[in-house]
């Protein structure tokens, strides 16, 4: 009697051979690596970071402020959403614009604060931005005083909302008040 294994056994019929077996292990464990570094860059310390991210954070710092400011000011006026009119909603809308409009001229002052050359750049695109959504706001309380279901329409950038620009900046610099504000 012929025996294939060792312990005296036949291998069971249709029962793969240790070759497939270490193979198929050796593919498993391969895989289970590649996740881990996939993983591993996505959220370890070999992650890169964020080209969004400024260098040097004093321009951040002071405009998490200013913008924690302004959104305190916005949150004193009575509630867009709650007016009795859409004219009252507008002239709410109109009067917090207002308060963004001043925050977009005291941040074009602190780009000073952000690093030369590329980090600056990002932040005057930024501020852009900003000035967009804005505009889309005034556009916004304009359309309401005609149209009592008008609707905020955001100015889309490579295919997205501005805000979605304006909020991931806002994110990667760790600057939540300066993210685009849900007041409308």
């Amino acid at each position: 009697m012929t025996t294939s294994s060792t312990d005296g056994r036949a291998p069971a019929p249709g029962a793969p051979s240790s070759f497939w077996r270490r193979l198929l292990l050796v593919a498993v464990l391969g895989m289970v690596g590649m996740w881990v570094y996939v993983l591993y860059l996505a959220f370890g310390p070999g992650r890169s970071p964020s080209p969004d991210r400024l260098s040097d954070p004093a321009f951040a710092v002071a405009a998490e402020q200013r913008c924690g400011r302004a959104l305190d000011e916005v949150a004193a006026l009575p509630s867009a959403q709650e007016a009795d009119s859409a004219e009252d909603r507008a002239d709410v809308i109109a009067e917090a614009n207002e308060r963004f409009d001043a925050l977009l001229e005291d941040l074009e002052d602190l780009v000073r604060l952000a690093p030369a050359g590329d980090d600056r750049e990002i932040v005057r695109e930024w501020l852009a931005d900003w000035g967009v959504f804005v505009a889309d706001r005034e556009e916004y309380a304009a359309a309401l005083r005609d149209d009592a279901r008008a609707q905020l329409l955001v100015t889309a950038k490579d295919g997205q909302q501005v805000t979605d620009y304006i909020n991931e900046f806002a994110k990667d610099n760790e600057m939540p008040a300066c993210g685009s504000p849900i007041d409308a």
